[in-house]
């Protein structure tokens, strides 16, 4: 009860302390430094609102247990250690963000925030949690690797630069940070060689001296405790035996009890108590390790040759490495870190990937200027992430990055790479979180942003349905289109309409996409007036009937028609309107038959042109079924219709139909059965029906000419050589000749002169 009032008061007392003016602290979070004398609480810096660490020492504690005389030599050990590592800067050894304050009842300052110390995880550990196959001592076996790694590099700077000794490695003076760096501390032992000398005499441990103003019997090397010679290899020895602590389950090798004579006697029996414990160790450690407990101090490796061990390069172990370092990179350091990390993603434990890469990835994310060079290590976690992973570690950070302050290059390289993301996505994270972020970067007035945001909407188009279309992806794109100036941008959003039409209801296609595209055709460009046309092409081929002749002919076909005769249409764009154009006429025609609201074919009147001139006629050449192009014909111009014009484009464009195609044959035949149908008619009779100025047909209707390779040429080319053998007058019922077989040599050569004697000759006859 009275130690409970003592720390009660202790605690009061503690609040007058300077650094309470400068930090809030909070509660606290562990002890660290010799026997565990300073107070480790979280803070937070008043001014900046920064993460901290307060140290605290109480005076008064120490006085109590202890005499008062050596209160003050306690403070002067503390004080110390605060001065020297005030002084140091390395990324290994603990980071002092405010000095030493003190009044008259207590010590304090403040530090980068950290977790606890190396011997309060080892204590928990201990205490409360079972050895588990995956961890040594509640750490991943990586981490531990890792830390070693840390605490050596530590040595390192403090061996080579500071020119210092240590004097108190132990788990004590490790200070885990809360990024899970560990840290080299509580340097209030460590002493400067003198001279370029690598040793220096110091005192061996004393029951007569406080313990709390000693270093750690347990860790000290055995050549202070006998001989009072300190060298850098004792270090290696102190450091040598914390490690073996570390995997013999937090119970360091030597058990002192502050008794220098049990110190000496456990010595004998290290080599055998090692040996217990070298199993647990990783292979590559027990060799080193052993040499760094020995007695005998040439055979100790220094900090630099114990670092150069190969576990330490491992890809996992480097990564962590580089991780803990982060904060004292640059920019373009930053760049070539998380380069080589996205390498090595695939190859870290999952542990490590969500623990320790994401935390880490997370603090660049809070910067704008970072966020660039963090995006790729987190792209390749979602590629190698498991399903479970995703949604509950990798996806919440993607979402964070979705709505965190970020510049344009990273806007854009996260909209190229939406096809990875939603990979791993739900359903319904697409459409929550993904679908706004793309949408939210359509109406950007950067050309890349919104040229990066319509791709990846077609990326995303399978996870849409047809309200989410109607309601805000149409809305969207369409207000973009009538915003912007850029036409670009306009050519992508009607390519992007047009992508979309395949998952699009006919319903939402006429009630929004329809209408739109009548709209626009008031653009006079050129170019947005071809993407038009090329989603109007798109909906012919499909033939899925969201086309109607109403539209065509009210709507559709009228938008077109002004653009036509624009000057600014090359020739292979006049072309494809014309295309167009022709395809809707076909589709009308179509729609007009197969609705039935025309019984019959209107009967095909013949006009006979006045004054025997021609300027009248329409001259069609129609592909015969056989391929071979027939002779001029001349019809009158009622004549002509849709089914004709459409033919004369297949034969102008040879490519699309066949000559003997089945869609040719049955126009063919349609027409013949039209023709049948109608009022009988004189068979090559010269005078019409009507009177008037005859007009000459020299192809009869039966196709009896075919074969006949005549030259149409209205030039004399020679007399007609009238072949009796070959031909026979038939009567006047019939036709004007008949053949007796297809003439395929001594073509028939045809002029005015033989036509006017074949009619001389026929009144003759009759």
């Amino acid at each position: 009860m009275e130690m409970f009032s003592l720390i009660k008061s202790s605690l009061a007392s503690e609040d007058a302390n300077p650094i309470h003016r400068l930090y809030s602290v909070g509660q606290q979070v562990g002890t660290g430094g010799q026997e565990m004398l300073w107070r480790i609480h979280e803070a937070e810096s008043i001014e900046e609102e920064k993460g901290a660490s307060v140290f605290i020492f109480n005076k008064k504690i120490a006085n109590k247990l202890h005499k008062p005389r050596r209160r003050e030599q306690v403070s002067e050990i503390l004080r110390h250690d605060v001065t020297l590592l005030n002084k140091m800067s390395n990324a290994s050894v603990l980071t002092i963000y405010h000095g030493l304050q003190e009044d008259k009842d207590s010590l304090s300052f403040a530090s980068e925030p950290v977790a606890g110390s190396l011997a309060n995880f080892l204590e928990r550990f201990d205490k409360t949690s079972p050895q588990s196959i995956n961890t040594t001592c509640g750490f991943m076996e990586h981490e531990v690797q890792c830390g070693i790694y840390q605490i050596t590099e530590a040595l390192m700077y403090v061996h080579g630069v500071e020119r210092m000794i240590h004097r108190n490695v132990n788990p004590a003076s490790i200070l885990i940070t809360q990024s899970g760096r560990w840290k080299l501390a509580c340097f209030g032992f460590a002493e400067k060689t003198q001279d370029g000398r690598e040793s220096f005499s110091c005192k061996a441990w004393s029951p007569k001296i406080s313990k709390m103003a000693q270093p750690d019997l347990n860790y000290i090397a055995p050549e202070i405790q006998t001989t009072e010679v300190c060298t850098y290899v004792s270090d290696m020895f102190s450091f040598g035996m914390l490690i073996c602590t570390i995997y013999n389950n937090g119970h360091s090798l030597i058990d002192a009890q502050y008794n220098p004579t049990v110190y000496v006697k456990q010595l004998d029996t290290l080599t055998q108590k090692f040996g217990d414990i070298a199993p647990m160790m990783p292979p590559a450690l027990v060799d080193p390790v052993e040499k760094m407990i020995n007695r005998d101090i040439r055979y100790r490796p220094t900090a630099q040759l114990f670092s150069l061990l190969k576990m330490f390069h491992d890809p996992t172990v480097s990564t962590l490495q580089q991780l803990d370092n982060l904060h004292l990179k640059s920019p373009s350091d930053k760049s070539h870190v998380f380069s080589v990390i996205s390498q090595n993603i695939p190859l870290l434990p999952k542990a490590i990937r969500c623990s320790r890469l994401l935390p880490s990835l997370h603090q660049e994310f809070t910067s704008r200027d970072s966020v660039v060079t963090a995006l790729p290590p987190l792209l390749s976690l979602v590629q190698h992430s498991s399903s479970e992973e995703f949604s509950q570690y990798v996806f919440p950070e993607i979402t964070f990055v979705f709505n965190c302050s970020k510049p344009e290059q990273a806007t854009v390289y996260l909209l190229n790479k939406i096809d990875f993301i939603i990979s791993k996505c739900t359903t319904n994270q697409v459409r929550g979180d993904v679908m706004p972020f793309i949408l939210k970067h359509i109406k950007s007035e950067s050309f890349r942003i919104q040229e990066a945001a319509l791709n990846a909407l077609l990326v995303v188009k399978e996870c849409l349905d047809d309200a989410i279309l109607k309601s805000t992806v149409l809305p969207c794109a369409k207000e973009q289109f009538l915003q912007t100036a850029d036409v670009k941008i306009k050519l992508i959003i009607l390519s992007c309409i047009k992508h979309l039409l395949s998952i699009m209801n006919p319903f939402t296609v006429r009630e929004e996409v329809l209408p739109f595209l009548v709209d626009i055709a008031k653009y006079q460009d050129a170019s947005v007036i071809m993407a038009v046309v090329g989603i109007y092409k798109h909906m012919l081929n499909k033939r899925d009937s969201v086309l109607t002749r109403i539209f065509l002919a009210q709507s559709g076909m009228p938008s077109l028609l002004p653009h036509t005769v624009d000057p600014e249409l090359s020739t292979d764009q006049f072309s494809i309107m014309m295309d167009v154009l022709y395809d809707m006429l076909g589709l009308i025609e179509q729609h007009r038959r197969s609705n039935g609201t025309q019984s019959s074919t209107p009967q095909r009147e013949r006009l006979a042109p006045s004054g025997g001139s021609d300027k009248n006629l329409l001259f069609v050449g129609n592909s015969s079924p056989s391929g071979i192009q027939k002779s001029r014909t001349v019809l009158p111009f009622p004549e002509c219709s849709i089914s004709s014009l459409t033919r004369g484009r297949l034969s102008r464009n040879s490519s699309q139909e066949a000559p003997n195609s089945p869609e040719l044959s049955k126009l063919k035949e349609k027409e013949m059965l039209t023709v049948s149908s109608k009022e009988p008619l004189r068979r090559f009779s010269l005078v019409p029906p009507g009177g008037g100025t005859p007009a000459i047909n020299l192809t009869p209707d039966d196709g009896g000419y075919i074969d006949r390779n005549r030259r149409p040429s209205l030039q004399n080319m020679g007399q007609y050589n009238h072949d009796s053998e070959r031909y026979e007058r038939k009567s006047s019922t019939g036709s004007l000749f008949s053949f007796s077989e297809p003439r395929h040599t001594a073509p028939r050569r045809g002029s005015f002169q033989a036509l006017g004697d074949t009619v001389m000759q026929l009144f003759s006859s009759k």
